[in-house]
């Protein structure tokens, strides 16, 4: 719905006036009729409506024809026959007439009592909206205010004004004037109405009256208000002017034998009258143009309409016709010229033109006609070239030599120039006439010739010209003239010479036409290809298109930068910049033909063919004739083109572009079709497209009308689509239209949360797996080891142990035997008490490891336990402090954290003299930590140890294991300062695997 309010706008504010017949361009009035480019749709063009009675445009740009097989929709490439345009209603049958208001409604009326309205691609039948009781619609206009006037049977008009109806003239006391066939409205409020068989009648202030008794018994078939007030009568026996106060009208005496069907006025105040013998133009200086009327034949025409470019449509039972601008205007026989053509031409400083055709003679246009000039002998001889400056011109013969014309006041004096005067020969094939005043003149056969202070200086082959044949001079802007031969080109400055050959990179020796732009380059066409002179070096273009690799014969520059090329068979503009840059789009090449106003393609090999004249406007002589562009006028008239969204498609479904568009899921490409709304030239409209939410910028100029989007996922998208008119300007509207890819569910944001949620699990399960894996393969590895050493110890017992513990036996034994009160008797008691325990360390000691986890609380008993055993022996006061909630220990790190913390008790309270120890077991959420610490005597730091060679092999064996563990072991000691260890162990490594899990699953669930 956005999409088409932004065209809508867009296409009602460029089609507005062309709806109420003002169309904002017209047709080029200083053209004659026949050189108008004439089209012509027929059946073998594919109409198919058949005899045609109305024409007009719609605001969307469609072409609507009434025909007398229905309605028949153009735009601009097929014809589309709608004879049922609302589906549950009957077919349309004769459309007989169209009006467009001002909201833009396309109003159609039928054949019998039915009118529908066409607007944003809809048809609706009004007729039951409004009280019509039956009326048969055979007239329409518009009045003073552009209000809708309609008229039918018994001279009942209505006008439709802000959606209502309202009664102009009574039908009911109306009777006897009849039906009415045309109506206009004047600027004094009058309403007329044209009558079959009665005349015409004026409604002016609620009264009705019948005027002009000279036309009281005609058939109006026609009428078209003046700007000045009056009124134009086409009858069936002519055509009439009503002036402003006459009640007499004036018959337009070359049009008194037609039949006149219909009228219509254009921008331009130019009134254009279909008659039973073809199309009449009558401009508004009263100068009836009848080009296209051929009196012998019967050629109707019923419907004539102005479209938004200034185009004239017309058609009757002959098909379909149209008038329009061409690009380039011909010059015929009309001219004054004759029908061959093909030979140089000449622009002075007045803008006559100097035209040679190929048959012979001269002749100088101008104001639109030519006439020829007798001069010399100048009408029995062929002119190869023209050149000029000031009041003179200089002409270049093929038999008499050199010939000047200057100007006298209003006429011409002539002096030729023969060998006898010291040109070399009298077959003058090119001439230059220089900045400075000098003339060269190059000879068919005979060298190049100067002409300065009324001297001739001659150059041949003999002293620096390539070949004695000059085919172009061209002076350069610097001075330098350049001379195009058949063996090279040859640069002529400073009297030296110098020649450009193959070897220096020309195509072809053979130079046919040069050309120097206004930037400089010099353009060379040669039979091998176009080269260019550039800095002073020649450089070909490469990836030149097959047409630019023909013979060029003629070369120019429009006020645009673009060159003029022609061929034997081709007049083309190409892009200058393109060609330099060696990037030439096919968009960059532009070639006319007949569809373009030429009469032919065909070109003869002479000077100087196409030239530019100082007003920008490019002249070329062809072989059909004399042709004339002017690229700047049609720049600044070309029309701006919109884009129309015609269908859009995905899969096998169709979308109405009215509203935005969901595709459903799963479609692999969308389909659009567009046109535009250019009916002149529209194979030469040119698009550029950009999908927003792609990613993709603008697209390449591309002159398809539909375009495929494939591989989209689901998202918003703007399609956004822009036209060049025929000119190559991007001066329209932009068009686009909104739709929406629905994703598929594997394509929505939950599926793709839960996908990766899944992926999360998948991870940590795998994780949890792997883990599970190596804390079962260490603890078998465990096992493994315990298992060794207890084979080990079992050996040990039978052998090392059981001696041990023999003595023990025999220690004990001796004990028995002293008295009681024997001191030594006291202390052998307390070692055999303290032997036990002993042996079990011992074992433990040998197995490395315990045999199951220590429990939350083991681990810190034991350590207080170790203290407490310690402190016995040695009595200093200590302290166990225990800070987080205690946790299971794993069993090897229970093992070694157990023996780092003995040693370092042990060293505590055996060698540091402390008066107070402290140890501290802190479990953390990241770390587990240990420290021991006194206040005894310390010791020196480990360096120095090494280098006094006493290394306590307790610190080694602690740092070692906690190495082992993966343990941060930290320590520090001075002399008098007392002794601080510290082990940290990260939790994952100190807790057991089995705490660890539960312990973040419930930490996981809590969160």
């Amino acid at each position: 719905m956005k999409r088409c309010l932004r065209l809508r706008k867009t296409l009602l504010l460029l089609l507005a006036l062309m709806c109420l017949g003002e169309a904002a361009f017209s047709l080029d009035p200083s053209r004659r009729v026949s050189q108008y480019v004439h089209d012509h749709w027929g059946e073998e063009r594919g109409f198919v409506g058949g005899a045609i009675y109305a024409i007009e445009q719609s605001t969307d740009g469609y072409l609507w024809i009434g025909t007398e097989r229905g309605l028949v929709r153009f735009d601009g490439s097929s014809f589309t026959l709608i004879q049922r345009p609302i589906s549950d209603e009957p077919s349309v049958g004769h459309v007989r007439g169209f009006i467009c208001d001002t909201d833009g409604n396309l109003w159609i009326f039928l054949e019998g009592a039915r009118i529908l309205l066409y607007h944003d691609g809809k048809f609706e039948d009004i007729y039951t909206r409004f009280d019509l009781q039956g009326m048969t619609v055979s007239a329409s206009a518009f009045d003073n205010q552009y209000r809708i006037l309609i008229a039918g049977q018994w001279a009942r008009t209505l006008r439709y004004d802000h959606k209502q109806i309202e009664t102009v003239v009574d039908g009911n006391e109306n009777r006897d004037i009849g039906t009415v066939l045309s109506l206009a409205a004047t600027l004094d409020q009058s309403v007329w109405l044209g009558t079959r068989e009665n005349g015409l009648f004026r409604s002016q202030k609620g009264r009705i009256s019948q005027v002009v008794p000279e036309l009281r018994n005609s058939t109006i078939n026609c009428l078209a208000p003046t700007r000045d007030g009056g009124l134009w009568i086409g009858t069936d026996d002519g055509l009439y002017l009503l002036e402003v106060g006459a009640t007499k009208p004036l018959a337009l005496a070359s049009l008194r034998s037609f039949q006149v069907l219909t009228m219509t006025k254009d921008h331009e105040n130019n009134l254009w009258v279909g008659t039973n013998h073809g199309l009449v133009r009558v401009a508004p200086s009263g100068t009836v143009s009848l080009d296209m009327v051929d009196r012998k034949t019967v050629h109707e025409v019923r419907a004539i309409y102005e479209d938004r470019d200034g185009d004239i449509w017309f058609g009757g039972p002959q098909g379909l016709e149209r008038l329009r601008n061409g690009m380039l205007t011909s010059n015929t026989a009309a001219d004054g010229l004759p029908a061959a053509g093909g030979g140089p031409i000449y622009v002075d400083s007045e803008n006559r033109v100097w035209y040679a055709p190929i048959s012979g003679g001269i002749f100088l246009m101008k104001d639109g006609q030519a006439k020829p000039i007798t001069l010399a002998g100048l009408d029995h001889d062929v002119v190869y070239s023209i050149s000029g400056g000031g009041n003179d011109v200089w002409i270049g013969r093929q038999d008499g030599g050199l010939t000047v014309l200057t100007k006298s006041g209003d006429s011409f004096s002539a002096r030729t120039y023969t060998t006898s005067d010291g040109l070399p020969q009298n077959s003058v094939y090119s001439v230059q006439h220089g900045r400075d005043g000098t003339v060269w003149a190059g000879t068919v056969s005979a060298g190049l010739s100067r002409l300065s202070g009324g001297r001739f200086t001659n150059f041949s082959d003999a002293n620096g010209l390539p070949s004695n044949a000059v085919n172009s001079i061209v002076e350069g802007f610097d001075g330098t003239v350049w001379v195009a031969t058949p063996s090279g080109l040859a640069a002529y400055a400073n009297t030296l010479w110098r020649n450009y050959t193959a070897r220096d990179g020309l195509p072809s020796p053979s130079v046919t036409v040069i050309f120097e732009d206004s930037m400089h380059n010099l353009w060379i066409a040669t039979s091998g290809g176009l080269a260019y002179l550039s800095s002073g070096r020649i450089r070909v273009p490469r990836n030149l298109p097959e047409i630019l690799r023909e013979q060029i014969v003629g070369i120019t520059e429009d006020s645009m930068g673009f060159l003029w090329l022609t061929t034997s068979d081709h007049v083309m503009r190409v892009n200058r910049e393109g060609l330099l840059a060696d990037k030439l789009l096919e968009t960059d090449i532009e070639s006319f033909g007949t569809e373009d106003g030429l009469k032919g393609t065909q070109n003869a090999s002479r000077n100087n063919t196409v030239v530019a004249d100082h007003t920008g406007r490019i002249w070329l002589s062809l072989s059909s004739g004399l042709s004339v562009a002017d690229p700047n006028l049609t720049f600044r008239n070309s029309v701006p083109v919109a884009v129309r969204i015609e269908s859009v498609s995905a899969g096998a479904r169709q979308f109405e572009t009215e509203r935005t568009i969901k595709i459903p899921p799963g479609i692999q490409s969308i389909t659009l079709n567009y046109g535009s709304t250019n009916l002149s030239t529209p194979e030469r409209i040119r698009f550029r497209y950009k999908l927003d939410g792609s990613g993709q910028g603008w697209s390449d100029i591309v002159a398809s009308r539909q375009v495929i989007l494939s591989n989209l996922g689901p998202g918003s998208y703007r399609f956004r689509i822009l036209a060049s008119n025929s000119a190559g300007l991007w001066n329209g509207p932009e068009t686009s239209i909104p739709f929406v890819i629905q994703p598929a569910f594997w394509q929505t944001w939950w599926f793709r949360v839960l996908c990766f949620a899944l992926i999360l699990v998948g991870l940590w399960a795998i994780y949890a797996i792997r883990i599970k894996h190596l804390t079962t393969m260490l603890q078998l590895r465990h096992q493994e080891r315990l298992s060794e050493r207890e084979d080990i110890a079992r050996d040990l017992h039978d052998t090392f142990f059981q001696a041990v513990q023999s003595l023990f036996l025999r220690l004990h034994t001796a004990s028995r035997s002293l008295p009681e009160h024997v001191p030594v008797r006291r202390a052998l008691e307390e070692v055999l008490n303290d032997s036990d325990r002993v042996m079990a360390e011992g074992r433990e000691m040998f197995l490395d490891v315990p045999k199951k986890e220590y429990g939350e609380r083991d681990f810190a008993q034991r350590i207080a336990d170790y203290c407490a055993e310690f402190a016995a022996a040695h009595p200093i006061e200590y302290r166990v402090q225990v800070d987080g909630h205690p946790r299971s220990l794993a069993p090897l790190v229970t093992a070694e954290l157990t023996k780092i913390a003995r040693e370092a008790i042990c060293n505590a309270f055996r060698h540091s003299k402390a008066k107070a120890i402290e140890v501290e077991l802190t479990y953390g959420k990241k770390a587990m930590q240990l420290r021991v610490r006194d206040n005894g005597q310390g010791f020196e730091p480990e360096p120095r140890q090494a280098n006094s060679g006493r290394l306590h092999l307790g610190l080694q064996n602690m740092r070692k294991r906690a190495e082992k563990l993966d343990a941060d072991f930290r320590l520090w000691s001075r002399l008098g300062g007392g002794t601080e260890l510290e082990v940290i162990l990260a939790a994952q490594r100190a807790y057991s695997s089995t705490q660890r899990t539960w312990t973040i699953l419930g930490s996981r669930r809590k969160g």
